[in-house]
């Protein structure tokens, strides 16, 4: 319940903060922001009932919003589509309860007029709804017409372009659904922060809002990617990159031994959604190569790790190849320093980090690594900075707190001849795995078994030259 109060208090404090307006600030475009939305009034236990996500491109373009429940499950998943001149022509949608998406296409009769059609199963349109739209292309009316004219919504805006009165009119002229709202604070670049929703002359919500202008994608809660990468609905438990970053591998479980492997691409500086791939049935983890055409992966069965390898040919998965059937390494856990050195937990002495090379589809091992392992505990989930010149890693020791999470070794010598320290423990982070460094070595990435979460680098304080 003090959790729940200092994270009210937190988000009063980041809205008084950016109640100070600055004068000529070129306004970035806003790549991600966050609605917490609360009952009113606000006491010590009160959480947001719903939230509501959108992830922008680059060029400012918004590319999906959702949203969730209290509990982070979501109710609504909507996905913008855009020509090859990025006008909207459409969107798939999906709702609670819904395992497919539905669709929806959008055409504009003219500059003022957008006109959104709802598709049934066969193709179809079963209801549509007519926006007019004012200079500042956003709607001050829609019509709703199904077999006829339902009603229509009207928009009032505010001389900031913030919606100030939307309700509901029926074709007898009734009222319904009248909700004002009143903006408390703005941040420095004019974007609302807090505002407050009234109706019958009554507070109802009080709403947050997070809005981020870089490409971190995180909330203040840590989570990274919330509702596209980290979801409320499965677990996340492995992650790797491609070594430009425009692939992200990843994998999801219900059921711990049995995961799903999804992938995801940038585009236009977003990682949009998630596919599963279906080729590599039920896993237990793996990583994605630095090309981007290469996943290695285990899976585990009757007490065994077996070690797979799969290419991409022709943008399809193929060409398994069981590497622990020719060499007898069992492990997991991995992370490609290149296209032929993998580091990864081996099956040896109850799980221990060592570096192999894979070449013509052989494994061997090339270093035990012994200062990084010990006896009792388990070590696994190695990233290995690219300059080598740490390597943080994951250790568990049953009943000893002190040898459980996050660890870092430095090598003390060169590249090719690496000496690594005997580890010490990153005492700022809690407890997970799937150590990741992206984002220009500015983002620290991890999983706890549920989301994936983000540190800026800086907050580990790394003992290293750039």
């Amino acid at each position: 319940m003090k959790t729940r109060f200092l994270y009210i208090i937190l988000l009063l404090g980041v809205v008084s903060c950016q109640k100070e307006m600055e004068t000529q600030v070129a306004n970035p475009s806003p790549r991600f922001e966050k609605i917490n939305y609360f009952k009113y009034p606000i006491n010590f236990d009160t959480v947001p009932f719903k939230y509501r996500l959108t992830y922008y491109f680059d060029n400012g373009k918004p590319h999906r919003w959702l949203e969730s429940d209290s509990l982070g499950l979501v109710m609504t998943d909507y996905i913008y589509e855009y020509d090859d001149n990025w006008t909207q022509i459409g969107a798939r949608y999906r709702e609670e309860g819904a395992s497919e998406f539905s669709i929806e296409k959008v055409r504009f009769e003219n500059d003022s007029t957008m006109v959104t059609e709802w598709i049934d199963s066969i193709g179809k349109v079963y209801y549509t709804m007519k926006d007019n739209l004012n200079k500042q292309k956003k709607t001050y009316r829609a019509e709703f017409i199904g077999d006829k004219t339902h009603g229509y919504d009207s928009t009032f805006y505010t001389k900031e372009g913030f919606e100030k009165r939307i309700f509901f009119t029926n074709t007898k002229g009734k009222i319904f659904n009248d909700r004002r709202f009143i903006y408390d604070s703005l941040n420095k670049y004019n974007n609302w922060v807090e505002r407050k929703k009234i109706m019958e002359d009554t507070i109802r919500e009080i709403q947050f809002r997070e809005v981020y202008y870089d490409n971190r994608f995180v909330s203040d809660e840590g989570k990274y990617y919330e509702g596209i990468l980290s979801t409320g609905e499965l677990s996340e438990n492995v992650i790797s990159f491609s070594k430009d970053q425009s692939v992200m591998f990843l994998t999801r479980t219900s059921d711990w031994t049995n995961q799903s492997a999804f992938i995801a691409h940038l585009k236009n500086g977003l990682l949009t959604e998630t596919v599963q791939i279906n080729e590599l049935d039920s896993i237990y983890n793996g990583a994605i190569s630095p090309s981007g055409n290469k996943i290695i992966y285990s899976v585990r069965k009757d007490n065994q790790e077996d070690i797979y390898l799969i290419e991409k040919t022709d943008d399809k998965w193929t060409k398994k190849i069981n590497l622990s059937e020719s060499s007898g390494i069992e492990g997991g856990y991995f992370y490609w320093l290149t296209e032929s050195k993998i580091y990864f937990q081996s099956t040896l002495n109850e799980g221990d980090i060592v570096r192999a090379k894979l070449e013509n589809n052989t494994l061997s091992i090339e270093d035990y690594l012994t200062n990084l392992n010990t006896e009792k505990g388990t070590e696994f989930s190695p990233y290995v900075d690219s300059n080598m010149r740490y390597i943080i890693f994951t250790r568990y020791i049953e009943g000893d707190t002190s040898n459980q999470g996050f660890f870092i070794s430095y090598n003390e010598n060169n590249f090719d001849k690496p000496k690594w320290s005997i580890p010490s423990k990153l005492t700022m982070l809690p407890y997970g795995w799937s150590a990741y460094v992206t984002n220009s070595t500015n983002q620290f990435l991890y999983t706890d078994g549920d989301d994936i979460y983000s540190v800026p680098m800086e907050k580990l304080k790394l003992n290293i030259k750039n």
